[in-house]
């Protein structure tokens, strides 16, 4: 288990003393909660080197991507219970599967030395030996419930914020992590690669979330702490069976650049509703000393998302994560105590409750909580400020106006794409992308609904050969003979030569004599 630099992160550690973990308002849900171990490997991708770092000579064994990932379901209550120190256990085994229980011993004693290093021994037997609210390999309920994929800070463990994954698992989610790992080392920089790498890593777990009986994989919300609520993001971006967005203080506020980077963010890409949670804003004069004065939003640029950002006032970075408030030191909390750190840690899981329930559920209660001022959902004066923006509309995709042309009975996509137009004159569907979309219509044989498509693209496109055959091949299936042999006179226009088209034209003309018109 490597050293993690959290001197780097959270200041030089001065005085520490082990507490129990954070709880939550309201207590667990009504679910057991069991909890596993599963060792994947994504062989989509080579984790080290071609070239072992160490020995300079050719890797030797397994290359693929190790993937150990902690699972925390509802389950029968049967079982041992869990204790803090297994979840540290799990973490030796992150990177090499085959660890021997010597092995993983010395390596968590070696992680709290590097880690913790005023965690005296009785601090430390005392913090280890802290009874988890999870069942080890506990046999799962029936149902189906919500997939929860969560990603850690950057190069931390899965179980980072094992109390809050314990807790959505006792609501009724099933909650999947596994570590933030590199590209091919233990330790990941801070990077666009790093954090698409991490995002791939979500949607291979929400691949493999998809195979067991309890997913349901039509409901599933991305979480992540620090760098972990930056690559959720990019993952959102390129996957779209993410439907719900958790942010623990995400990088995705404090790396603009690397966000800037991801073109493919975008506020049409990412137009699901999302919960930003965050802590003690910076003061301006901070901000500048410190070079972080952004230049860029992300979220202020969201206009199509239902946004929620809430501010935790007594929350460091920190703050956000469970393994510091179990075994950090105090001065990791800023001008907080511990106590207050808690407090606020358990009404962030709070939020993310209710934020699920309203997206993933469709929980009127939670959705009202999610709106209300926080005096009206009982939270301690001064605690947290909550602003809301409401989605503007719908996005201008393709996606979109395939979802406006069926409520219009599939009938005038040309003043379907106007209106869209008129309200983003930005908006121009990619040529291939239309001609893909009457494709699926053809595949069916559904011929008026493809014409549709074909028409608005040669609109669009006028100078498109490709666009213009679709049409007539289009106008041929359905037997408009006449303006079949128009749309190919077209097509020779642009390629004179086309055997295909004057082929068509003579067939359809012979047609034409035989009485055959259309």
């Amino acid at each position: 288990m490597r050293k993690r630099l959290l001197v780097l992160l959270f200041g030089v550690a001065v005085q520490t003393s082990s507490a129990a973990g954070p709880t939550f308002p309201g207590g667990p849900g009504q679910y057991a909660v069991g909890q596993r171990v599963v060792q994947l490997y994504d062989r989509s991708r080579a984790y080290p080197n071609r070239i072992d770092l160490v020995t300079g000579m050719p890797a030797q064994g397994e290359r693929a991507r190790p993937l150990q990932a902690l699972l925390w379901y509802p389950a029968e209550k049967q079982g041992a219970a869990i204790h803090y120190e297994d979840y540290l256990r799990s973490a030796a085994t992150e990177e090499q599967f085959k660890r021997t229980d010597a092995e993983v011993g010395k390596a968590v004693a070696t992680y709290l030395q590097d880690n913790y290093p005023n965690l005296d021994a009785q601090q430390s037997k005392a913090a280890l030996a802290q009874t988890m609210l999870a069942r080890r390999d506990a046999p799962p309920l029936a149902g189906k419930f919500p997939i929860v994929i969560y990603a850690p800070g950057s190069s931390a463990t899965a179980y980072d914020n094992a109390d809050l994954c314990e807790y959505l698992a006792s609501q009724g989610y099933l909650v999947i992590a596994s570590a933030s790992t590199g590209m091919h080392t233990r330790s990941m920089n801070i990077d666009l690669d790093s954090a698409e790498s991490e995002a791939r890593d979500i949607s291979f777990l929400l691949g493999y979330a998809a195979t067991l009986p309890q997913a349901d994989d039509s409901h599933v919300a991305a979480m992540g702490y620090s760098f972990g609520g930056l690559a959720n993001v990019l993952a959102a971006a390129r996957d779209d069976r993410i439907t719900a967005l958790v942010s623990l203080d995400g990088s995705v506020r404090y790396f603009p650049a690397i966000v800037q980077q991801a073109a493919y963010a975008t506020p049409e890409r990412l137009a699901l509703p999302m919960l930003y949670l965050g802590g003690k804003p910076y003061t301006a004069e901070l901000m500048n000393r410190i070079k972080q004065v952004p230049t860029y939003s992300l979220m202020n640029q969201m206009k199509f998302s239902e946004l929620y950002n809430v501010t935790m006032y007594t929350m460091e970075h920190a703050a956000f994560q469970s393994e510091s408030l179990r075994l950090g030191p105090e001065p990791r909390f800023g001008e907080y105590s511990r106590d207050e750190a808690t407090l606020a840690h358990g009404w962030m899981g709070r939020y993310v409750l209710a934020f699920l329930n309203a997206y993933l559920r469709n929980d009127a209660a939670a959705l009202a909580f999610m709106n209300n001022k926080p005096t009206a959902n009982s939270v301690p004066a001064h605690l947290l400020a909550v602003d809301v923006h409401h989605a503007e509309g719908e996005p201008p995709t393709l996606t979109t106006m395939a979802s406006q042309f069926a409520r219009h009975g599939h009938k005038d996509l040309t003043g379907i794409y106007r209106d869209m137009h008129q309200r983003d004159a930005s908006f121009k569907p990619d040529e291939r992308g239309l001609i893909a979309w009457g494709e699926k219509f053809l595949d069916v044989n559904r011929y008026p609904e493809a014409i549709e498509i074909y028409r608005l693209t040669t609109s669009l496109y006028p100078d498109s050969g490709r666009a213009m055959f679709y049409l007539a091949m289009t106008y041929e299936r359905h037997h408009d003979n006449t303006l079949a042999i128009e749309a190919y006179q077209r097509v020779l226009g642009f390629w004179p030569d086309m055997a295909e088209a004057k082929q068509s034209i003579a067939k359809l003309k012979t047609a034409e004599k035989d009485g055959q018109i259309k």
